[in-house]
């Protein structure tokens, strides 16, 4: 193992638990605004959405199954 690598791997271990946090949380925020733009909550972000559609109805099914859902919670939003 070179230097590198092995202060790759302390940088790892010392920081990596909060960019993956916080990649989560505005993976969630962006998910929530979907949703609520969705369900007729009027936001500014309803004509950006349209083309992201398909990759953020695979992260919503991820997301309800990490929860522990099996199926969708929403019946208008079928993912699986």
């Amino acid at each position: 193992m070179n230097l590198s690598e092995i202060l790759g791997e302390i940088y790892r271990l010392k920081f990596g638990a909060e960019p993956r946090r916080k990649a989560q949380e505005l993976e969630e925020l962006f998910l929530f605004l979907l949703v609520a733009d969705y369900m007729g909550v009027s936001t500014f972000l309803k004509f950006y959405l349209l083309e992201a559609y398909p990759q953020i109805l695979e992260e919503f099914h991820k997301w309800h199954k990490r929860l522990g859902i099996e199926r969708s919670p929403l019946d208008w939003l079928r993912c699986c």
